[in-house]
């Protein structure tokens, strides 16, 4: 089992985003950009009652979640804070973007991927326990996100932190260091959260061009589990 192979083996069930009664044509189109690399069908639609610009993902018939049109695309497009966040107290994630669960993605960019991993590391700090397992391909990208991490753990979880060791991080209590010049670290950016409370959550992804990644997240608890138990065994 590699990382590459847990990608290649998971096949992403479609989602569908309905947009009901926008006014902001910019904003639909801002969210569609946003899911066009996904396996979500983004719609518009007219609802009898209830209000304008809302946003419902669904799978099939079910109800999954359900955001405001404005607030979505202020996330999609940025403008949240999420990227540069290093206080995960001060932050929210729409809902929509909670729920996208068993979404595999091609041509996500670094800031994409940042957005990404910010609903992970948010739903660690809020679990406040666990282990949760980040690859930053580089050490030294791990020194970027110093203080982010020292919040989550400060919360009671465990980091493991892995990269290529061009930068040799503090040794606190909390924070175990994989460091490891692989094909496989150097081209990986992972986000895994082993949860106390059955709320585990990963973002995989493989660099397949400079700045291009592509894999998936999930809240399954089976995948999950695969990816923690191939960390676990290859990089102990």
């Amino acid at each position: 089992m590699t990382i590459s192979s847990i990608i290649a083996d998971l096949k992403g069930s479609e989602r569908t985003l309905t947009v009901y009664d926008p006014t902001d044509e910019t904003a639909v189109s801002s969210v569609e950009r946003h899911f066009e690399v996904q396996n979500v069908e983004v719609r518009e639609a007219t609802a009898p009652e209830g209000p304008d610009d809302f946003a419902v993902l669904h799978d099939g018939d079910e109800f999954l979640a359900a955001s405001e049109l404005a607030e979505l695309r202020r996330a999609v497009s940025f403008e949240t804070g999420l990227v540069d966040a290093t206080d995960l107290a001060e932050t929210t994630t729409p809902d929509v973007l909670k729920h996208v669960s068993d979404a595999t993605f091609t041509a996500y960019g670094k800031r994409r991927m940042i957005l990404a991993s910010r609903e992970i590391e948010e739903r660690a700090w809020r679990a406040g326990g666990g282990e949760l397992h980040a690859g930053f391909q580089f050490l030294s990208l791990f020194r970027e996100q110093w203080d982010l991490y020292g919040r989550i753990a400060d919360r009671g979880v465990d980091v493991h932190a892995y990269g290529v060791p061009d930068w040799e991080p503090p040794t606190p209590e909390w924070l175990t260091v994989h460091d490891d010049d692989t094909d496989e670290i150097r081209d990986s950016w992972f986000v895994v959260l082993d949860a106390p409370d059955d709320r585990d959550c990963a973002l995989v992804a493989e660099e397949r061009e400079p700045n291009e990644f592509s894999g998936f997240w999930t809240y399954d608890e089976a995948l999950v589990g695969d990816v923690l138990g191939h960390l676990r065994s290859a990089y102990s």
